[in-house]
C-alpha cells in the first residue's frame, strides 16, 4: 500500500537525488536536513521545515527506497524554529543508508529531502574531515563567487563524517553587504539577512544566524551527504566568553554574558544534530577510531594570566568533571586511534595585550593555570598506557601540524603526541601565533606565511580543511591538509603504537 507520504514523492523517488531545488522566493526560509554523531548502530537525524508540522523519516538500503523503514519523529514548531531531530539507535552497522525526511503539516503536505550516510563498522578504511570557524570577520555568503565554496570542497573529499570544531556562527560579528578588504584584491559582497546584520542578542536573532548557513547551497548540500559532529567555541555566544563574564561592549543591552548563554545554547542545539546530553561526548566509530569531543566553554574559570600554581575553579578549562570523564574514557577505549576534538589548540598562545589568556597556553615554563588540567590528562594517559591519542582543533584561522614532546617541554610526564589545526571554513584568515614550550610544542608545518596580513578574505585562498585516513590493513593514520581549491598542501602518516 502506498502511504500519503510516498505519494508526495511520485516518480522522483525512483532515483536518489538531494532535494535542493528550492524556489528563490523561499531561499531565506530554507528547508534542510543533516545527520550527526553517526556510529556503528546509531545516528541523529535532523531536519528543518518552512512551517510547523510533524517530522517523518524513511530509511532504506537502496537509493530507490523500495520497502523503506518509516519513522515518526517529533513535531517541528515555531517553538524550535521548525527544526526537529530523531535519535535512531538500531541501524545496521557498516552499511550505506539512504534516508529522506519531510516536515508534514495539516495544511502543508511537505516534500521529501533526501540524503545518505554510512554507519561505522569493522574491516574498512575510515576517512573524516575537520575544521572550524565559519562566517567570521564579516565574511558570509558571497554569491559572486558561488557562496561558501569550502563546504563543497569538503563534500568532494568524500569523508565518512566532518567534525566542526566550533565557531559555526559568529553571533558577535555582524555581516554587512560590503566588506572592505584593504591590502587584498577586490571587494567582498555578502548576502545579508536582518538577523545577521547586528550582533545576536535574542533567540530569534541567534536562530537566524544558524539559518543563514543553510541558505548556502554548498553547506546545505554537504549536509545531505556528510554527517557532521559538532562542538562549540566562543563565537556561538560572544568572543572569548566564559561563564559570568562582564560585557563591556556597547553593542549589547545586557551587561553580563549570562544573559546571552541560555538562548545561545538553545539555538546551537536546535540547529545541530546533537542527541540530548552534554556537548562533550564520545562518538565511537568502529574498532579503528573513537572520537572525543570537548566543551571548552561551559565549565571554564575566568580568563586570566594563567599563573595559578594550584588547580581550582580559577584554573578550570574543561572543569574537573569533564577532565575526569576524558581520562576515564581514553583509558577505557579499545579503539586503535583516539581522536580528541577540541575547539582550541593546546600550545599556541592566544592572549591579549594585557596578557589575559584565552586558551590553555600561558607562556613558557612549568605547567600553571589551565595547563594543570592538560598536564593531568597527559600524565594519566602515560601512567595507564593510553596510546595513539591525536588532538584535532581549529580556532586560530590557519592550519598547522604541531608535535609535542617531553624532551623539549618544561613538563616531562607524558608521551609525545600530535595536534593538527585546520580552518577557517569561510572566515577571515588569522596570523601565526607563538608557541608555548610547556609541553614541548614544535611547529612541523604551517599553511600561511608569517607576513600574511590579518583577516584575508576567503577569496585570497587561505581557507583550509583537514582530511584523515585510517587504513584498515596497516592501521596507519594519514593526515592531509587541503585548500579551498582542493589542492593537497601536505601530508603526514603516523604508524600506530602496538603493545609488545
Amino acid at each position: 500500500m502506498i502511504s500519503r507520504r510516498d505519494a508526495l514523492v511520485g516518480a522522483s523517488a525512483a532515483l536518489f537525488a538531494p532535494s535542493l531545488a528550492w524556489a528563490a522566493s523561499s531561499r531565506l526560509n530554507p528547508r534542510s536536513i543533516a545527520v550527526g554523531d553517526v556510529g556503528p548502530r546509531s545516528a541523529v537525524l535532523w531536519a528543518r521545515g518552512r512551517s510547523a508540522g510533524r517530522l517523518w523519516v524513511q530509511l532504506s538500503d537502496n537509493p530507490g527506497f523500495q520497502n523503506p523503514r518509516e519513522l515518526r519523529g517529533p513535531a517541528a514548531t515555531a517553538a524550535t524554529d521548525f527544526t526537529a531531530r530523531l535519535v535512531v539507535n538500531d541501524l545496521p552497522w557498516n552499511q550505506r543508508i539512504w534516508w529522506r525526511a519531510t516536515v508534514e503539516g495539516n495544511d502543508a503536505p511537505g516534500e521529501w529531502m533526501n540524503g545518505t550516510f554510512r554507519t561505522a563498522g569493522p574491516n574498512r578504511d575510515v576517512r573524516f574531515a575537520w575544521g572550524g570557524d565559519t562566517g567570521g570577520q564579516g565574511f558570509g555568503i558571497n554569491d559572486d563567487r558561488g557562496g561558501m565554496r569550502i563546504f563543497d570542497a569538503i563534500r568532494q573529499a568524500a569523508p565518512d563524517f566532518l567534525v566542526h570544531c566550533g565557531d559555526l556562527v559568529y553571533h558577535d560579528a555582524p555581516i554587512r553587504p560590503v566588506v572592505d578588504t584593504p591590502g587584498f584584491k577586490g571587494t567582498w559582497r555578502n548576502l545579508v539577512t536582518p538577523e545577521v546584520a547586528k550582533v545576536s542578542e535574542t533567540l530569534d536573532e541567534m536562530r537566524g544566524r544558524y539559518r543563514y548557513n543553510h541558505i548556502d547551497d554548498n553547506f546545505r548540500t554537504l549536509l545531505t551527504e556528510v554527517p557532521v559532529l559538532h562542538t562549540w567555541d566562543d563565537h556561538e555566544v560572544k568572543n572569548n566568553w566564559y561563564p559570568r563574564m562582564t560585557l563591556r561592549d556597547g553593542r549589547y543591552r545586557a551587561g553580563n554574558v549570562a544573559a546571552l548563554v541560555p538562548n545561545a545554547r538553545r539555538a546551537f542545539r536546535e540547529y545541530t544534530p546533537l542527541a540530548p546530553g552534554p556537548i562533550y561526548r564520545k562518538v565511537p566509530y568502529g574498532p579503528l577510531l573513537d572520537c572525543f569531543l570537548l566543551d571548552t566553554r561551559s565549565f571554564r574559570g575566568p580568563n586570566s594570566t594563567g599563573q595559578q600554581s594550584w588547580y581550582g575553579p580559577s584554573a578550570e578549562w574543561l572543569g574537573a568533571f569533564q577532565r575526569d570523564w576524558l581520562k576515564r574514557e581514553l583509558r577505557a577505549s579499545t579503539a586503535r586511534w583516539k581522536a580528541v576534538f577540541c575547539s582550541m589548540p593546546l600550545g599556541l598562545m592566544s592572549r591579549d595585550a594585557q596578557g589575559i589568556c584565552e586558551n590553555v597556553a600561558n607562556g613558557p615554563g612549568a605547567a600553571l593555570g589551565r595547563e594543570l588540567e592538560v598536564a593531568e590528562i597527559l600524565s594519566y594517559s602515560q601512567q595507564h598506557g593510553v596510546r595513539n591519542v591525536v588532538w584535532f582543533t581549529a580556532d586560530l584561522h590557519y592550519a598547522t601540524a604541531t608535535h609535542y614532546s617531553p624532551t623539549r617541554g618544561a613538563f616531562k610526564n607524558f608521551d609525545p603526541f600530535w595536534e593538527f589545526m585546520a580552518g577557517p571554513l569561510n572566515a577571515g584568515t588569522g596570523r601565526i601565533h607563538k608557541l608555548d614550550d610547556t609541553f614541548g610544542a614544535r611547529t612541523e608545518w604551517v599553511s600561511i606565511a608569517p607576513d600574511l596580513a590579518r583577516h584575508a578574505p576567503p577569496s585570497e585562498g587561505h581557507q583550509f580543511f583537514g582530511v584523515v585516513d585510517i587504513d584498515t590493513a596497516s592501521q596507519h593514520l594519514t593526515v592531509r591538509f587541503f585548500s579551498e581549491a582542493q589542492t593537497e598542501l601536505t601530508r603526514l602518516t603516523l604508524p600506530p603504537h602496538r603493545p609488545r
